[in-house]
């Protein structure tokens, strides 16, 4: 079978990639990247079906490609016919490394799909129009994955996705991240407090990282309301949650009663309990788990940037918590289990992004970084110009 090409859009940057590799890895799905675009990572792979792809959290959309060409005009659209109806919806996005280029190309492409949907027959369709705007140094014409998945685009009609690598690749999207469920899990839910929850998409990204399966064990020792135990029991993974406020802990149960009977999951199960995770080995009375993610500190926000000394102590103070989790982290921690632990980072007055570096100590009780062909540099942060306090991951494995 030949390889097919994948192009997805990512909502984390380098964090959405990683999760990418870890995700296939652990489905044992081999890829390689073969270019990036902005926010597009290239992909050739083997056929994947739509719904692996829905598994991922870090990644808008999925298209794959069905033509490379120099411009819109002559494209072989007869792909796209068994979606035309006089219902239908249809959108057209492109990114690529100039304004001009990917502004030129969308209406060139929507022009040639109108002709060609005439031709078809086709005459009462409604054209969804994206939004022109620059995403680092690449511009995007976009229609944004959110609506696509509203209207079911997808579903019931079809997006052209076009990318500038070279010449224009041209696919179809055939899977985007699934919004309204990670909006319903956030605010629907029965207990909420945003100063000390992150949001469920991110949630599921660092259970991805874990690598955890089907029936085997997540532990959050921080859990707080149970955000990430929700994503990890959504993924069919048993959970147990430690915190060491009983209130929290109480709203975690609520939370995840909530969740299981909403999603109808019947064969998870739930522990949370109050505690510290400097103590797991008394809580888990001596078993071990498969992964672990968590996010021990949450920093306020930030009213005014701090001076590089001012977040160095803020730091200092949040990582003594770190410090002394890890090694029981590490004991309850399966050999070649996974860790994925979330640290704040602070954007101070001249620019800087400071945070501390945790991997050092967790050598020392045998977490070791897991190192990703996608990732340079640990923590992967996940930048945010418009936070002051931002966040980190690590990525560690046990032994």
């Amino acid at each position: 079978m030949a390889a097919k090409r994948y192009v997805l859009t990512l909502a984390y940057g380098s964090l959405s990639e990683a999760e990418v590799e870890a995700y296939f890895t652990n489905l044992n799905l081999n890829y390689r990247v073969v270019g990036r675009v902005g926010r597009c990572l290239i992909l050739e792979a083997d056929e994947i079906s739509p719904q692996i792809w829905s598994g991922l959290a870090g990644v808008y959309k999925v298209a794959e490609v069905f033509a490379e060409a120099g411009e819109a005009e002559g494209l072989n659209l007869n792909l796209l016919a068994e979606s035309a109806s006089d219902k239908m919806k249809w959108a057209v996005s492109t990114y690529s490394d100039t304004r001009d280029s990917a502004e030129e190309f969308a209406e060139a492409l929507q022009q040639s799909l109108k002709e060609t949907l005439k031709a078809w027959g086709v005459r009462k369709t409604k054209m969804l129009r994206g939004d022109l705007q620059k995403v680092g140094s690449s511009w995007e014409y976009e229609v944004f994955s959110d609506r696509l998945q509203e209207e079911r685009v997808v579903e019931e009609g079809f997006e052209v996705l076009a990318v500038r690598h070279k010449n224009w690749l041209i696919g179809r999207t055939i899977a985007v991240v699934d919004h309204l469920g990670y909006r319903r899990r956030d605010l629907e839910r029965p207990i909420q407090d945003p100063k000390i929850t992150m949001p469920p998409k991110l949630a599921r990204i660092l259970v991805n990282l874990t690598g955890c399966k089907r029936g085997e064990t997540l532990l959050d020792p921080f859990c707080g309301l149970g955000t990430i135990l929700g994503e990890a029991a959504m993924c069919g993974v048993n959970v147990i949650g430690v915190d060491t406020d009983a209130n929290r802990v109480e709203g975690a149960r609520k939370n995840l009663r909530w969740l299981l009977e909403e999603y109808r999951i019947k064969d998870v199960k739930v522990e949370v309990y109050v505690g510290y995770a400097e103590r797991l080995h008394k809580i888990l009375r001596g078993r071990v788990v498969d992964g672990v993610a968590t996010e021990p500190i949450l920093l306020p926000p930030l009213k005014q940037p701090p001076t590089d000394q001012e977040a160095e102590r803020m730091l200092e103070k949040a990582s003594e918590t770190y410090y002394r989790s890890l090694p029981s982290i590490s004991k309850r921690l399966k050999p070649e289990g996974k860790a994925a632990i979330v640290v704040p980072c602070i954007k101070t007055k001249r620019g800087r992004i400071v945070s501390f570096d945790i991997a050092e100590e967790a050598a020392k009780v045998g977490l070791r970084l897991y190192h990703l062909h996608s990732v340079e540099n640990f923590p992967i942060l996940i930048e945010d110009p418009t936070q002051r306090v931002m966040r980190g991951v690590y990525l560690f494995k046990n032994g």
